[in-house]
């Protein structure tokens, strides 16, 4: 018997103990409804879980991790682990189910019931499958969280969602869920009132239609209609006030705008006090405690203690953000402190919220339209800009302040923060091609400080003569002329002007220093390079690079814009560009297919390879030239990596190098029929021997193949399934977008889950 127990243990991971091998005809995924798969037995369609070892006719409905099934005609409850929570035995089953927000996988549930029918009779189970309310009611509804809602007769009560004790025995015609789960709301055909779940009556059912709340500064309000009257209650029922046609919340304070008749005042609920008479024919919602009233004589702004902010003379008043966007209601107040970034949200992400939060906390501003003029005043009530001065203002946010950009016939200027004109409207405004600001379009402080404007074309030419405007000193930086303005970053502009047919001017200014440096007329491009670098070339298509000063870093007679027609193109790093410096040393396209200078300009060789690629993450792919006489050009080469020192790490006996991972960082290494996968880091994922290694990176995982079996592994490397199948194809819907796994071995398909294990299941054929 000793000898036997081995052997017995070893059969454990493929078909588990003594479970028998189950033959079908053919099995598959089945979208949207995993982890049930899709099989044909005996010629008839099936769902079927591997693990709970359930054979289902039909799914119904599937919620979160729950699925109303469907067999011989009757319903039951399967979850994905394969539990029968709710025995297959019920004439219908409905899932009632809550959430906030949106909703994703792993989403949180505010509840999850199970409305169950047999016999004409309902009742309900709570997600466990424990019934809560027993089969013997003529209807049951899920209320909120807290209670369920049971009718006999054609009358509603209420029971406990938690033990189905009975809150309130069946006497009302209608019961809905009102503002929590604390509330319930009471019908009659035609009338209205509230209870608390515990059954006390708190509003009685006298209302017209349903009733409705309101929600502001901490507090809460229910409103209840009656003829034409509208009544205000707190959430014990109290009347507040009456007699008034409609209430609304003011953001920020406990007071409401009231409606009698057809005007509009401020009312304080609690002391029952007028604040402000109903003397306004509209008034909206305050915003930063000022709000946009109408009188006959037309639109004004009063505060909230009813002062006049700006008079009653205007067609129509909106307000304005900083950066001009409209703003209908306040919105939260937050600081820099406030702002709690999800780990995987891009840097790129982080400066865009902390710039809008500058934005939100900046002054708003009323644009005020009179006789079809516009005009804007600050926050005061102050007029910043006049009616009818310009046809147009558009705002621009920078560094705390709003400027305005402006025009009049066909014209256009900048305004400043005090209704000063800091650029006279004589120009246009272009963000055309030739001026760009791609480099450091996410540095908000620096991107939005500038301000290109054009003052036409010079003759017949195409292009416009631009000029930069700047912001912070409020002065024209760069007069217009037909030239191309590159704002390469913080600390750096570059101007490539025109000074005569086909011929133009070079020249960079440095924005901190206020220095101009000009560069003479044989250069035709400027590159940057690593922020702190400028890759020149010249006529002659020869390239230096300099520092931002203008010192002379590094040339080479041989280093031109062309290249070589000699080297090698290795693979791309979609997480960096090429010809940058990385860990100290810059690759020279020239016709040395090795060379690299230090940040001082010295030369380092990697002597003992012929070509070598930028060293992204210190470690960079290599190539030997080898003899090859069967090669129409007598050589061909052997690709491998080296690190910085030039010590080898993938030995030189590759023929080709291909990429993976989401941004390419992982490298196939591949020769005949053998690879290996390696990180740019230098790190080897999986060594010699394997083949086949799957190409993407969309997964958590990849496939492999070993002596012409596949397997799968994660991206550190680690086997997840061994290779010991001809096919091996994923789950898309289920588990990490992967298992379980439909494997082929011989002629039989099985699946394959996370531990290893092959179900007991199998067919010759796969579905689609």
């Amino acid at each position: 018997m000793k000898h036997l127990l081995p052997i017995f243990f070893l059969l454990l991971p493929f078909f588990g103990y003594s479970q028998t091998v189950q033959i079908v005809e053919s099995m598959g995924f089945e979208r949207s409804i995993s982890p049930l798969i899709k099989v044909k037995k005996e010629k008839k369609d099936f769902f079927y879980h591997l693990e709970g070892n359930h054979w289902i006719d039909d799914v119904e409905e599937h919620v979160a991790d729950l699925f109303v099934v469907i067999k011989d005609g009757y319903y039951g409850v399967l979850n994905e682990d394969g539990d029968l929570i709710v025995p297959i035995a019920y004439d219908e089953i409905e899932l009632a189910t809550a959430y906030d927000g949106q909703w994703h996988k792993g989403k949180q549930y505010d509840y999850k019931y199970f409305v169950l029918k047999k016999n004409g009779k309902t009742g309900v189970a709570d997600e466990n499958g424990k019934i809560i309310v027993p089969v013997q009611f003529q209807k049951a509804e899920v209320i909120n969280k807290n209670i369920i809602g049971v009718a006999d007769d054609h009358l509603w009560g209420w029971v406990s969602a938690l033990n189905g004790q009975i809150l309130q025995r069946p006497q009302y015609e209608y019961i809905t869920s009102f503002l929590s789960d604390e509330f319930v709301e009471i019908r009659t055909h035609d009338k209205s009132g509230l209870a608390k779940i515990n059954g006390e009556l708190i509003v009685p059912v006298e209302y017209d239609s349903h009733l409705q709340y309101i929600k502001g500064d901490g507090q809460t309000y229910i409103k209840g209609k009656k003829g034409t009257q509208l009544d205000l209650m707190d959430t014990n029922g109290n009347v507040l006030l009456s007699g008034y046609t409609d209430y609304k919340i003011i953001d920020g304070s406990k007071w409401l705008i009231f409606k009698q008749g057809n005007h509009y005042g401020v009312v304080d609920p609690i002391s029952k006090k007028v604040i402000i008479k109903n003397e306004f024919e509209q008034l909206d919602s305050f915003i930063r405690n000022l709000g946009i009233a109408k009188k006959a004589s037309g639109y004004g702004v009063i505060d909230i203690n009813g002062k006049t902010i700006l008079p009653f003379e205007y067609e129509e008043i909106r307000v304005l953000a900083a950066n001009g966007n409209h703003k209908y209601s306040s919105s939260p107040v937050i600081g820099m402190s406030d702002l709690i970034f999800d780990a995987n949200i891009t840097e790129q992400v982080k400066q865009r919220l902390t710039y809008e939060v500058q934005i939100e906390q900046a002054p708003y501003f009323f644009e005020v339209t009179k006789n079809g003029k516009t005009g804007i005043c600050n926050w005061d009530g102050k007029t910043i800009i006049p009616l009818g001065k310009y046809q147009n203002i558009k705002l621009h946010y920078y560094n705390g302040k709003t400027f305005f950009l402006v025009g009049s016939h066909q014209n256009s200027g900048i305004v400043d923060e005090n209704g000063m004109e800091i650029l006279p409207v004589h120009y246009s405004f272009d963000d055309g091609y030739q001026y760009s600001a791609s480099g450091i379009e996410n540095q908000f402080d620096i991107s939005q400080r500038f301000i290109t404007f054009s003052d036409g074309k010079a003759g017949e030419h195409h292009a416009l003569k631009i000029g930069l405007f700047d912001l912070e000193t409020k002065k024209v930086l760069i007069s217009p002329h037909e030239q191309q303005i590159t704002l390469f970053n913080k600390d750096l502009i570059l101007v490539r002007k025109l000074v005569s047919n086909y011929q133009y001017q070079f020249w960079i200014y440095h924005i901190g220093q206020d220095k101009i440096r000009t560069f003479d007329n044989t250069v035709t491009d400027i590159r940057l390079v690593n922020d702190h670098f400028l890759l020149v070339e010249h006529h002659d298509k020869s390239l230096q690079l300099t520092d931002t000063d203008g010192k002379l870093v590094y040339s080479n007679t041989n280093w031109t814009s062309d290249g070589s027609y000699d080297l090698i193109r290795f693979p791309n790093y979609e997480k960096y560009p090429n010809g940058r410096f990385y860990h100290g040393l810059k690759k020279i396209y020239a016709k040395e297919g090795n060379l690299f200078i230090d940040t001082v300009g010295n030369e380092k060789r990697f002597e003992e390879y012929d070509q070598v690629d930028d060293f992204y993450e210190g470690y960079a792919i290599a190539a030997k030239k080898i003899i090859d006489k069967e090669n129409y050009s007598g050589f061909k080469y052997q690709r491998g990596m080296i690190d910085l020192k030039g010590n080898i790490v993938v030995p030189f006996e590759y023929e080709q190098v291909l990429t993976t991972g989401k941004e390419s960082d992982i490298l196939i290494f591949s020769k005949l029929n053998q690879q290996i996968m390696v990180r740019r880091d230098g790190q080897i994922i999986l060594g010699p021997g394997y083949q086949d290694l799957e190409v993407g990176g969309a997964y958590l995982n990849f496939t492999f193949a070993k002596g012409d079996k596949y397997g799968l592994a994660d991206w550190s490397g680690k086997i997840l399934v061994e290779p010991l199948y001809d096919e091996i194809r994923r789950n898309y819907e289920g588990e990490d977008k992967t298992w379980p796994l439909l494997v082929k071995e011989g002629q039989w398909y099985y699946f394959v889950g996370r531990d290893g294990q092959k179900y007991a299941i199998k067919s010759k054929e796969k579905r689609y």
